[in-house]
C-alpha cells in the first residue's frame, strides 16, 4: 500500500510538472490596484521586449496571471506573475535572457512544483557552504551541481 501511494505521488508530481512545463515566474514587475489580466500581460511584453531586448511579436502568452491572494496587496512588493507560453522555446529564450535583467529588481524563474521547491530550499545551504568553499555551485533543478575550485572544466559532483 505504502509502494503504491509513493508511485502515485511521484506520478502526480511529474504530472504537475508537465502542466508547468512552459510556464516562468516572473517576480518584480510593479503592481496596481483592480490590475486585469491584460494590464499583466502587456507589463510582461513590455519586460520582454525592453528589458529582455527579445521580439515577443510571435510569442504566444496563453496566459500572465498574477499568483496569491489580491487581498493581501499593500503596495509594498508585488505578487509574482506565471506566464503560460504556448510553446516552450519562448520560454527558454526568456530565461535565456533572464541575466539582463541584473541590475533591476524583476527576476525570471521556472515554475517548479512545490515538491521541487522544497527540494531546492533544501540544497540551498549546501550550495552556500560549497561556494564559501571557493567551489562553483548551483543548483539545476532539483540538484545541487559543485564544481571544485581546483577543477577547470569537469564533470563536478552532483548531490
Amino acid at each position: 500500500m505504502r509502494e503504491t501511494m509513493t508511485k502515485m505521488t511521484e506520478k502526480a508530481d511529474y504530472l504537475e510538472g508537465q502542466t508547468k512545463r512552459n510556464n516562468v515566474v516572473v517576480d518584480g514587475i510593479p503592481e496596481t490596484q483592480n490590475e486585469s489580466w491584460k494590464e499583466t500581460e502587456d507589463k510582461v511584453r513590455f519586460v520582454i521586449t525592453e528589458k529582455l531586448h527579445l521580439d515577443n511579436s510571435q510569442m504566444v502568452i496563453e496566459r500572465a496571471h498574477r499568483t496569491g491572494n489580491p487581498s493581501g496587496y499593500s503596495g509594498k512588493r508585488p505578487r509574482p506573475i506565471v506566464i503560460k507560453f504556448l510553446r516552450y522555446k519562448d520560454k527558454m529564450a526568456v530565461l535565456s535572457k533572464a541575466k539582463d535583467l541584473k541590475g533591476t529588481n524583476i527576476y525570471v524563474n521556472d515554475d517548479y512544483t512545490e515538491a521541487v521547491k522544497q527540494k531546492r530550499r533544501e540544497l540551498i545551504p549546501a550550495m552556500k557552504a560549497a561556494r564559501e568553499r571557493g567551489d562553483i555551485a548551483y543548483i539545476r533543478f532539483d540538484r545541487l551541481i559543485v564544481h571544485p575550485a581546483s577543477q577547470k572544466h569537469g564533470a563536478g559532483e552532483r548531490t
